[in-house]
This record gives structure tokens, sequence and C-alpha cells, in this order.
């Protein structure tokens, strides 16, 4: 039934409704209407509050779990639209360059057309030019042709002395050019050498100090923890002798009676809630020790105590509660 769930109000209601009734109902009957002297005002129980975190309740776990789907939901619509766009812009490029090279390609093929329709122009010309000067220059030409085979002659001779020339002096740039290579290669080589010798001490100087480091680290984490030990214990023992002196000792009381308690603090080292996780056999002994935990309230040491080592040591204490001036 819905009323029975364990995150339904109904029934913490209709006890908080029968409470307040009974109350009344209670006043009603011992009101004495006569003359007597009125009784004197009884003093009001003292109620036990217990702070409840929303959060770790199953609404308040939902709500987070909704809370955290609709951000996964967010974010994969954000990337989803994101790659969208990108694909359209992706496409917006594409197209631009095929429409580009199209260009490129109607332009090119114009000024191949344009080249070609001006070459057989000017070949259409010169072969004109060259039709009417034939005949002239035929004439001139078996005069001339004499003294151009003995001038081609000479222009063969000194051709062929100046590229012996040029094909020395280019074996001795080329051996040159190997030359400084080679010197070039040999200086790289030592340059790179040199630079490995530099990273070799540089990482073992690196390593060396990474040790050294490590090995503070852990010394200061070894003495930390010790630290922290020793203040756990001190600690532990102040709240033992604090809960041992508010116990009042009942007369069912007997030696090797022992009760395990489980105490709840604050950060400012106020008891939240103390329970009995194992019992002593004798519910009145058990009964004084929670008591005793309620009545010591406060353990202001706590409040100097860091965050990180009271969540871990003293957000929850386990205590054997084990009095040793008991009778047999």
């Amino acid at each position: 039934m819905k009323w029975l769930r364990s995150d339904s109000y109904s029934i913490p209601t209709v006890l908080a409704v029968g409470l307040h009734a009974s109350i009344v109902v209670a006043g009603l009957v011992v009101i004495d209407f006569g003359d007597n002297e009125p009784p004197k005002p009884k003093k009001p129980p003292i109620v036990n509050a217990t702070v409840v975190d929303v959060s770790q309740t199953i609404i308040g776990q939902r709500e987070s779990e909704q809370k955290a789907a609709q951000k996964q939901a967010a974010v994969a619509e954000e990337k989803r639209k994101e790659a969208e766009q990108n694909r359209k812009k992706e496409a917006e490029r594409k197209a631009l360059e095929d429409k580009q090279r199209q260009l490129a390609q109607a332009k090119e093929a114009k000024e191949k057309e344009d080249a070609q329709r001006k070459r057989e122009d000017e070949q259409k010309r010169v072969a004109q030019e060259a039709e009417q000067k034939r005949v002239a220059q035929e004439t001139e030409a078996k005069r001339v042709a004499q003294e151009a085979e003995k001038k081609r002659l000479a222009e063969k001779e000194a051709d062929d002395k100046k590229r012996k020339e040029l094909a020395r002096k280019a074996e001795a740039d080329r051996i040159a050019e190997e030359d400084r290579k080679k010197q070039a290669e040999a200086d790289r080589l030592a340059e790179q050498e040199r630079k490995r010798q530099e990273e070799a001490s540089r990482l073992a100087e690196q390593k060396k100090a990474e040790a050294a480091a490590a090995k503070a680290a852990a010394e200061e984490a070894k003495e930390r923890a010790a630290e922290e030990a020793q203040m756990v214990q001190s600690i532990s023992s102040l709240i033992n002798n604090r809960v041992t002196a508010a116990w009042i000792r009942p007369p069912s009381a007997r030696n090797n009676m022992v009760t395990q308690l489980r105490i709840n603090f604050l950060p400012t080292g106020e008891v939240m809630n103390a329970q009995v996780t194992r019992s002593s056999g004798d519910a009145l002994f058990d009964q004084r020790a929670v008591d005793a935990v309620y009545k010591v309230r406060r353990i202001e040491e706590l409040a100097k105590v860091d965050s990180y080592v009271f969540e871990r040591n003293f957000r929850q204490v386990d205590l054997i509660f084990n009095p040793q001036d008991l009778r047999n």
C-alpha cells in the first residue's frame, strides 16, 4: 500500500496526530476543576531530535538520478547539434570547392582555346612572310653558305672549348658541394649526439629529483599517518573516558558486562546519534550507556580536527563500553 512505503509521510503524520490527541485527552483528565490549589507545572520532557540528510532518502536519490539523466540528455543533444552543424559546414565547403574547380577548369579551357587561335594566326602570318622571304633569301643563302660553314666550324670549336671549361668547373663545384655536404652531415651528427647526451643527463637528473621527491613524500605521509594515528587514539580514549565519567552504574551491573555503541558526531564535536550495536544482555545497562553518551553532548577537541581526518575516523565511532569498576 502507498501509505506503507518507506518514502511516505503517512505513518509519521498519523503518529504525530495521535500523539497530540493523547496529550490533549490526558490534559483534560488531569485537570482539577475544584477550588484546591492548582498543581505545579511539570517540566516539559526533553526530546532528542535526529537530523536527517534528505539527499540520503529515496526521494533525494531519485531527484539526483533525474537531474543526472537530464544533464546527460542535454549533453547528448548539444553534441548532436554540433555534429549536424559540422556536417552542414563540410557539405557547404565541398560545394564551394566544386564550384571553384569548375570555374577554374572553364577558365583554363578558354585560355587554351584563345592561345591555340593566336598560335594558328601567328603561324599563318609567319608562313606568308617566310614564303615572301624564301625567294629573296635563297640566292643570299647560297652566297653566304660557305662563309656560314666556316663560321660554324669556328663557333663549334669555341663551343667545344667552352663546354669543356664549364664541365671542368661544374665537376670542381660538384666535388666542393659534396665535401660541404659531408662536413654538414658530420656537424649534424655531432650536434645530434651532443643533444642526445644532454637529454640523457636531463632525464637522469629528473629521475633523481623525482626519486627524492617521492622519498620525501613517503616520509611525510608516514609521519602524518603516525601523527594521525596518535591523535585518533588520544581522542578515542578521551571519548571513552568522558562517556565512562557520565555513566550512572545501574544496580544490575556486573563484571565483564560489555556494550558496543555506535556514535555519530557532527564536525562541531556534537553528538548527533547513539545506538547499541551489540547488547550486554542487560537492557538497563545498555540504556545507561546510551544515556551517558548523550550526557557528554559534545567533544570540543573534534572541532579542531582536520575535516578529512574527522570524516575518516570520527564521523561514526564504534565504542566498546566496558567499565572496570563493576561488581562480581
